[in-house]
C-alpha cells in the first residue's frame, strides 16, 4: 500500500518516543508507588504516560490503515468565533458552579449545556446520557481506582 503522507507516521513515533521518555521520568524523578492504596505524586504523571502512548499508538494505527490529514485552506468562520467565545463563557460559568455546588452536580450540567449547544446534538437520549456517563466514569476513575477526591463544592 502506497501511502502519500507519513504525517501520522511522524506524529505516532513523536508521541510514542515522548511518552516513553515521560514514564522513565516518571520512574526515576518522582516518589511514589504506583497502585497503592493512597495517590502519590507518582499516580497522574504515570496515567498521563499511558495516555499519550496509546494515542501513539492510535496514530500508528491511523498511518497503517492510511488515513491522511485533511488539509483546509478555507478561513476560521463567524460559528466558529461564536462557538470559542460560548466555550469561554461556559468553562467560567463551571468554575463558579464547581466551587459552588461540586463536582457531582456541575459537571453534569456543564456537559449537557456543551453537548446541546456547542455540538447540537438534538437526541435527547444522548444529551442526558452522555453527561451521567461521563460524570460517572470520572468519578469512578478518581474515587475508586485513585483513591482521591474531587470538588464538593459549599452546598455539598
Amino acid at each position: 500500500m502506497i501511502r502519500e503522507s507519513k504525517f501520522y507516521l511522524y506524529l505516532g513515533l513523536g508521541v510514542l518516543a515522548f511518552s516513553l521518555v515521560w514514564l522513565i521520568l516518571v520512574f526515576f524523578q518522582i516518589e511514589g508507588n504506583i497502585g497503592s492504596p493512597g495517590n502519590s505524586p507518582r499516580t497522574v504523571p504515570f496515567f498521563l504516560g499511558c495516555c499519550m502512548s496509546i494515542l501513539g499508538v492510535i496514530f500508528l494505527y491511523q498511518y497503517y490503515l492510511g488515513y491522511r490529514p485533511k488539509i483546509s485552506i478555507k478561513g476560521v468562520q463567524n460559528n466558529e468565533f461564536r462557538n470559542v467565545f460560548f466555550c469561554i463563557i461556559v468553562f467560567l460559568l463551571y468554575a463558579f458552579l464547581l466551587e459552588w455546588f461540586g463536582f457531582l452536580v456541575s459537571t453534569p450540567f456543564i456537559l449537557f449545556v456543551l453537548s446541546r449547544f456547542i455540538l447540537k446534538e438534538k437526541n435527547w437520549k444522548f444529551n442526558l446520557l452522555f453527561p451521567v456517563i461521563i460524570t460517572g466514569s470520572i468519578y469512578f476513575i478518581f474515587i475508586v481506582l485513585l483513591h482521591s477526591t474531587l470538588p464538593r463544592g459549599i452546598f455539598f
